[in-house]
């Protein structure tokens, strides 16, 4: 499959590689596709410190080893 060279929403002549790769123009695309929120960061998956310096939870930490062993 080659690249497209007019829209598949209007059928106008698509003037961007990407644009003939997608096989549609932008504002088709925004009015097909629209944007994606940004995803929710986690408390302590940032990379940032959180309130008074602390960190988020430890992922690698479980409950199974509260008694101190391995």
């Amino acid at each position: 499959m080659g690249e497209s060279k007019n829209c598949s929403e209007c059928g106008r002549r698509l003037r961007t590689a990407a644009s003939r790769a997608r096989g549609i123009g932008p504002v088709c695309e925004v009015k097909v596709r629209p944007a994606q929120p940004a995803p929710a960061t986690l408390p302590g998956l940032s990379g940032r410190r959180g309130p008074a310096g602390q960190d988020g939870p430890d992922l690698l930490d479980t409950d199974d080893d509260q008694d101190g062993t391995r």
